[in-house]
């Protein structure tokens, strides 16, 4: 009796309604835990109750240094823990920590603010992958899953830029009310989200001991730090245009996944130089007046580079192991990028212009990793 009794075609029906219901429910959540990992990251000075003072470079990114931190220390772990549970207890736990990192953020004690952005780190660390494979669950019974995975790879790249913007303008009560409704969709996440189809007990230890995921890992990691550092900086001048110049080009990546093809047989070659090129525009960044002009580029290049990272992870692993790789990667790049961070920052304090063109030597120099550690493209 029940739902075992109905017909097909209406079996099939409610699977599509619940695919299309985990999809945005799932993209909803994500939207609320970018808008603070990201977003508030980047101004968390702007939504304390502090005299506006004018601080150094490295203030600024050590906010989005903890939150990278909290993100890359999670994701392991839970994979570890919660996989055998199921995906929406993840989902939930990282919705509920973001929207009490969110709900607290206007704390006038910078030790507890920089605390609520390693929550933040932590929640979208909860979240990202099992969101992902909750999804995929739905979708793969109706044979979509690549399709899936590029609305979810599309949704992640939109709200990058989304985020940027719409916090540049987020007070102390709209993070309150946002973490509000992040509490209460974590809620309705936890009892109406349904596991489907999950792919469980995938060791993580296979992907980790998977050397080209790992070199891949490492080498990306210096571009992934250098740029979510930039975010801080450019919000704080509170100039929309660099903002979007810096954010926007990444939401093409979908669109540019489409002619991933073209370089099939160049993948290392587009590696090396694009990477090497991201480093001379971060140098360029400290010359004269060429900030604005150079973040687009720097925005167009780095998206490049994010698309083959991506484009090799899904050539060199088993289909069943990209999100588990997907994840593991930004585990290790997140770890390292976080302290490349910081150091961008100091450069820039302390060393001005020489600084950034350091940074840009550092960028530039990653890129012989992609050569010395003979990843397999």
């Amino acid at each position: 009796m029940g739902v075992n009794n109905r017909p097909v075609e209406e079996l099939d029906t409610l699977v599509i309604r619940r695919a299309y219901y985990v999809l945005g429910i799932s993209i909803t959540g994500l939207s609320l835990i970018m808008l603070n990992w990201l977003g508030l990251s980047s101004i968390m000075f702007n939504v304390m109750p502090i005299k506006r003072i004018v601080l150094s470079a490295v203030y600024y990114i050590i906010p989005m240094a903890t939150a990278m931190t909290g993100f890359a220390i999670t994701q392991i772990p839970a994979a570890f823990l919660l996989s055998r549970i199921g995906n929406r207890v993840s989902m939930f736990l990282g919705l509920l920590l973001n929207g009490i990192s969110l709900i607290l953020s206007p704390t006038g004690s910078y030790h507890m603010a920089l605390f609520l952005r390693f929550l933040a780190g932590m929640g979208l660390g909860l979240y990202l992958i099992p969101s992902l494979l909750l999804i995929l669950g739905w979708w793969s019974i109706r044979g979509l899953t690549r399709w899936v995975q590029v609305a979810y790879l599309s949704s992640i790249t939109i709200l990058i830029p989304l985020s940027s913007l719409l916090t540049m303008g987020m007070t102390r009560s709209m993070a309150i009310y946002l973490g509000v409704a992040s509490l209460v969709l974590a809620i309705l996440i936890l009892f109406t989200a349904r596991d489907a189809v999950i792919i469980r007990r995938i060791s993580m230890v296979t992907v980790m001991n998977n050397p080209d995921v790992l070199m891949l890992s490492i080498a990306f990691s210096i571009p992934w730090g250098v740029y979510l550092s930039l975010f801080p900086l450019v919000m704080q001048l509170g100039n929309y245009l660099s903002v979007v110049e810096l954010t926007i080009p990444i939401a093409i990546t979908p669109l540019l996944y489409r002619f991933r093809h073209s370089v099939k047989t160049r993948k290392h070659a587009s590696l090396l130089y694009l990477t090497i090129g991201l480093g001379a525009l971060v140098a360029l960044m400290g010359v004269g007046n060429t900030w604005e002009f150079v973040l687009a580029l720097v925005g167009f290049v780095f998206t490049l580079i994010l698309l083959l990272i991506l484009y090799v992870v899904n050539d060199i692993v088993s289909p069943i192991l990209i999100a588990q790789s997907t994840s593991y990667l930004l585990t290790v790049s997140s770890i390292i990028g976080s302290i490349i961070s910081i150091i961008t920052g100091y450069s820039i304090q302390y060393l001005g212009t020489l600084g950034w063109i350091v940074i840009g030597i550092l960028v530039a120099v990653s890129s012989i990793l992609y050569r010395i550690l003979r990843i397999t493209l």
